[in-house]
C-alpha cells in the first residue's frame, strides 16, 4: 500500500521538469498514469481475495470489518443517490481496511510507517544538495515567501512542499516505535530536517502538536493524561468544524477563505448527500478560474468531505477517527497511547486548514494517513477477539493438563 502511494510521484520527480512549476499544474507522464491505473485494479483483487481466505480458514473481526469498509461503501451508495454509477477509485479505501483487518496489522507494525517516513525524508534531503532541481519547488530558482529558511521549497518527490510536508508529519509519530532509542533519534532528526525545508507551516503545527503529546504521556501518569487527551481531541474537533464555516475573510489563512466562502456557497442546502465525490475535479476549471489553481479541494477535511459526499460520509468517517482515537487511549502501553493520540490530533489538526487524504482513489497522502487510522480504530476489536480466544483455550486447557500431557509424552 506504501509503495501504491509513492510509485507516481517518483515517477512524476524523475521524468519531469520542476524549472517552471506553476501550482495546481503537474505533468503528466504515462507511466505514472499507468501505475496508477493498474494499482487501482490490482489492490482490490489482493483485499478482496486476501479477506475472503481469511475468512475461510480463520476468523476475520466483523466489527472492525464493518467500521473500516464503512466509509468507502458510503460514499460508493452515494454516488448511486445522486444517479452515478460508483467508480472502482470510490472502494480502494474500503478494500485497503479490509485487508489490514483480516490479515490482523497490529500497531506495533505500524513502526515501518515510521522507518518508510524517515526514507523518504532521507531520499529528500540528499536530492536537495546533488539534484536540487529535481526536488524544489520551481527548481530552486525561486525562494518564495514562505520558505523558513530563505532556501527554496523542498517538495520531494511530491508536487509541492506542503504535500511533502504533510506526508512526513503523519509519518512523525510512529518513529517511536522503533524499539531502540538511538534510531528513534535519528529518524526523528531526519523528518525534522525535512519538514524544516519544506517549510510548510501546516505540517510543522502538526509535528509540534506530535511532539507535545508525546511530552505528555511521558511526564503525566495515565489517569491525567487520559482527560487532557480528551480536551485535546474535543478542541481539535471544534476547530476542525468550526473554522470553515466561520471564516468570511477571503484573504484568511493565505486565501483560504475565499475556498471555504466559495465551497460553502456551493453547497447550499446539499448537506445529507453532498454534491458528489467528483466534484472537484469535474470542476476543477471553475474553481481554478475563480479561484486559484489551488482550490481542487476545499483545504479542510470536514467540508471537503461534505461536499463531495456529504453529512452520511462524514458520519462515517468521524466515526472511524473517533473508534481510533478512544481505541487507542486504552492500551495497556504508554507509549503506544502516545503515539496514537499524537497521529489522530496530528491529523485533526492539520486537518483544519488542509484535506489530509483524498476519499477518491489511493492519494500520496492515504499511506500514511489512511493505513495508521484503520490499523488504530480496528485493532481494539481485534485484541479483545484475542484475548477471549486464549482465555477459552486456556480454560479447555489448563496448564496442569497440559504438563501431564508433555510428561506422558516424555
Amino acid at each position: 500500500m506504501w509503495t501504491f502511494s509513492i510509485a507516481s510521484p517518483i515517477v512524476e520527480t524523475v521524468l519531469s521538469d520542476r524549472q517552471h512549476y506553476v501550482e495546481g499544474k503537474t505533468s503528466t507522464v504515462a507511466l505514472a498514469v499507468a501505475l496508477d491505473n493498474l494499482g487501482a485494479i490490482i489492490v482490490p483483487v489482493v483485499a478482496v481475495a486476501t479477506t475472503l481466505f481469511a475468512g475461510l480458514f480463520w476468523r476475520v473481526t466483523a466489527p472492525s470489518l464493518l467500521l473500516v469498509i464503512a466509509p468507502g461503501l458510503v460514499l460508493a451508495a452515494n454516488e448511486l443517490a445522486h444517479g452515478r454509477p460508483p467508480t472502482l477509485g470510490l472502494l480502494i479505501t474500503a478494500a485497503v481496511g479490509a485487508l489490514l483487518v483480516s490479515v490482523r496489522v497490529k500497531m506495533p507494525d505500524l513502526a515501518a510507517v515510521g522507518y518508510l517516513g524517515a526514507l523518504v525524508a532521507a531520499g529528500s534531503i540528499a536530492a536537495f544538495y546533488l539534484a536540487p532541481s529535481k526536488v524544489l519547488i520551481s527548481g530552486g530558482v525561486n525562494t518564495f515567501d514562505k520558505s523558513l529558511t530563505g532556501a527554496p521549497l523542498l517538495a520531494g518527490i511530491f508536487t509541492h512542499s506542503n504535500v511533502f510536508g504533510m506526508f512526513l508529519a503523519f509519518a512523525l509519530p510512529f518513529v517511536f516505535l522503533a524499539r531502540r532509542w538511538p534510531v528513534r533519534l535519528l529518524l526523528f532528526v531526519v523528518i525534522a530536517w525535512a519538514l524544516i525545508l519544506s517549510s510548510s507551516r501546516t505540517a510543522l503545527g502538526g509535528a509540534a502538536v506530535v511532539v507535545a503529546v508525546l511530552l505528555l504521556v511521558r511526564v503525566l501518569p495515565r489517569s491525567v493524561f487520559a482527560p487532557v487527551a480528551v480536551v485535546g481531541f474535543a478542541v481539535s474537533v471544534f476547530a476542525v468544524f468550526w473554522l470553515p464555516f466561520s471564516e468570511t475573510d477571503p484573504e484568511a489563512y493565505t486565501y483560504r477563505g475565499s475556498i471555504w466562502i466559495f465551497d460553502r456557497q456551493q453547497l447550499g442546502d446539499h448537506w445529507v448527500f453532498g454534491l458528489g465525490a467528483h466534484w472537484f475535479a469535474d470542476n476543477y476549471l471553475l474553481l481554478r478560474s475563480v479561484l486559484s489553481s489551488a482550490a481542487s479541494h476545499a483545504h479542510n477535511l470536514v467540508l471537503s468531505t461534505l461536499v463531495q459526499g456529504g453529512a452520511v460520509v462524514l458520519i462515517a468517517w468521524g466515526v472511524l477517527i473517533g473508534a481510533a482515537f478512544f481505541a487507542t487511549l486504552r492500551r495497556r502501553s504508554a507509549l503506544q497511547r502516545g503515539v496514537g493520540v499524537a497521529f489522530v490530533l496530528d491529523l485533526l489538526v492539520m486537518g483544519a486548514t488542509e484535506t489530509p487524504f483524498g476519499l477518491v482513489g489511493w492519494g500520496p497522502l492515504s499511506a500514511p494517513v489512511l493505513i495508521p487510522l484503520f490499523v488504530l480504530a480496528g485493532q481494539g476489536w481485534i485484541e479483545r477477539e484475542e484475548d477471549e480466544f486464549a482465555r477459552a483455550v486456556a480454560a479447555a486447557d489448563p496448564p496442569s493438563t497440559r504438563a501431564s500431557m508433555r510428561a506422558k509424552r516424555r
